[in-house]
C-alpha cells in the first residue's frame, strides 16, 4: 500500500497551540499507528520519532521560512507530489487542504475563530482561512474536530458536513505528570525567576486568551494576599506586550506579575507543579490543552472559553471571562478552601487521564481506513 501523507508543514519551532497537536499526533501515529505514513515537514524540523512504517519528507528551507511560500507550496507543489506518489490519502491536520489534491483528504479543524471571533484574529489569518477553510471542508472526505463544541461550531456554518465530521480529542504528553523532585523544582524556579507563591497562565499571550482581564482580576485577588504573584508563560508580539505593560501599571501590580516568555516543553510539568492554581479565562477555545495539562500535574484550574468548559467538566472552577470579579471569585475559592481545592485536584487527575495520544492516533487511523474503504467500494483494508 502506498504511504498515507501527513501535511505537517505548519510546524515552526518553538511549538505552541495548533503546532503542538500537529507534532504530537505525528509522533503518536509513528509510535502507535500501523499504516505506512509519509510526513511532510519543513527542512530542519525536529524529527518525528523513528518507526519502521514512518518516513519523513523534507522541504526546502526557503519554503519553511515563509508562510506565503508554504501556502503556495501546499496548494501547488503538494498536489503534484501526491499525484506522482499515487498517494491513497492525505491528512491535512491544520485547517486547510490543498484544493487540487488528487486523492481523498482528511481535514482537521481546530476551531473557527476567524468566523466566530474575528476581532481576536490577525488580518492575514482572517484572509487566509476565510478564503480556504470553506472549500477545504467541502473537499474533505472526513473532517476531524477535537471537541463536540467545535463540531457544533462547524455544523452551524457548514451543515452539509454533518455525515463527515468525527470528534477525536487530542492527548496529553506522557511527560506531563506532577513533579516532586526538589532539585528539579528549584532549578526551574531559578531558571525563570519564579516567585514562591503564584497563579499561572500558559499559552500565547493574545487578546482571545483574555490576558488583560486576567491581570485586572489578579489585582482583586492579590489585594488580600501580599505574597501572591501571577506568572504569564507564553509568547507575545510587541503590540500585546505594550498592552500588558499598560494593564499592569493601571492595576498597580507592577512587581507582582512575571512574564517568562516561551517555556521549554521539558519544564512545563515542573511549572504546573509549582503553581498554586492555573487560571485560563479565555474568551473561546476549540479545545484548550493547557487546563488539562495543569490537571495532569496536580494544579487546580479556573477556566472559561468554549470547549474548555466541556473538556474540564466539574474538575475545574468555571468563570465568566467578561467579569473580572467572577474570575477573582473562582480563584479565591481554590485558594481559601483547602478541602475544595483538594477535591478539584483529585478530579483533575481523573479528567486528564481520559486524554491520550495513543487513543487519538488509533481513532485517527480508523478514520483513514473508513475513508479508504469508501473509496475502494467497502473492501477491507489489510
Amino acid at each position: 500500500m502506498p504511504d498515507v501523507f501527513y501535511n505537517a508543514m505548519v510546524l515552526r519551532e518553538p511549538y505552541s497551540g495548533v503546532e503542538v497537536t500537529v507534532h504530537q499526533l505525528a509522533c503518536a501515529l509513528a509510535e502507535h499507528g500501523t499504516m505506512p505514513l509519509c510526513a511532510c515537514v519543513p527542512e530542519g524540523h525536529r524529527p518525528v520519532p523513528a518507526a519502521p512504517h514512518v518516513r519523513l519528507r523534507g522541504i526546502s528551507a526557503l519554503v519553511s521560512r515563509s508562510r506565503l511560500l508554504r501556502i503556495l507550496w501546499e496548494q501547488t507543489v503538494l498536489p503534484l507530489i501526491l499525484w506522482r506518489a499515487r498517494a491513497p490519502l492525505l491528512h491535512a491536520p491544520a485547517y486547510v487542504a490543498p484544493l487540487l489534491a488528487p486523492c481523498p483528504v482528511v481535514l482537521t479543524i481546530h476551531d473557527l475563530h476567524v468566523m466566530t471571533h474575528p476581532q481576536f484574529c490577525r488580518k492575514r489569518n482572517r484572509l487566509h482561512y476565510n478564503l480556504l477553510i470553506p472549500p477545504s471542508i467541502r473537499k474533505a472526505e472526513a473532517v476531524i474536530a477535537f471537541s463536540p463544541y467545535t463540531k457544533r461550531t462547524i455544523l452551524d456554518r457548514f451543515p452539509a458536513a454533518q455525515d463527515r465530521i468525527v470528534v477525536i480529542p487530542p492527548g496529553l504528553s506522557p511527560t506531563l505528570v506532577r513533579c516532586t523532585d526538589f532539585a528539579r523544582l528549584q532549578a526551574v524556579r531559578q531558571r525563570y525567576s519564579l516567585p514562591s507563591s503564584f497563579l499561572l497562565f500558559v499559552g500565547d499571550l493574545t487578546s482571545r486568551k483574555n490576558i488583560l482581564g486576567l491581570i485586572s482580576a489578579f489585582a482583586i485577588v492579590q489585594g488580600e494576599r501580599p505574597d501572591l504573584h501571577l506568572v504569564l508563560a507564553g509568547a507575545a508580539d510587541s503590540a500585546t506586550t505594550a498592552a500588558i505593560d499598560l494593564a499592569i501599571r493601571k492595576n498597580g501590580v507592577r512587581h507582582r506579575i512575571s512574564l517568562t516568555g516561551y517555556i521549554q516543553a521539558d519544564d512545563l510539568a515542573v511549572l504546573y507543579s509549582l503553581a498554586q492554581a492555573f487560571v485560563f479565562p479565555s474568551h473561546d477555545e476549540g479545545f484548550g490543552l493547557p487546563p488539562l495539562e495543569a490537571m495532569a500535574c496536580g494544579c487546580p484550574v479556573v477556566c472559561s472559553g468554549g470547549a474548555v468548559v466541556e473538556n474540564c467538566g466539574d474538575a475545574a472552577v468555571n468563570c465568566d471571562p467578561r467579569d473580572r470579579a467572577s474570575i477573582a471569585s473562582a480563584v479565591s475559592l481554590l485558594l481559601d478552601h483547602p478541602d475544595f481545592r483538594k477535591e478539584k485536584i483529585e478530579a483533575g487527575y481523573k479528567k486528564a487521564a481520559e486524554f491520550s495520544w495513543e487513543k487519538a492516533a488509533r481513532a485517527t487511523e480508523e478514520v483513514y481506513r473508513s475513508v479508504l474503504n469508501r473509496k475502494r467500494g467497502g473492501r477491507p483494508q489489510p
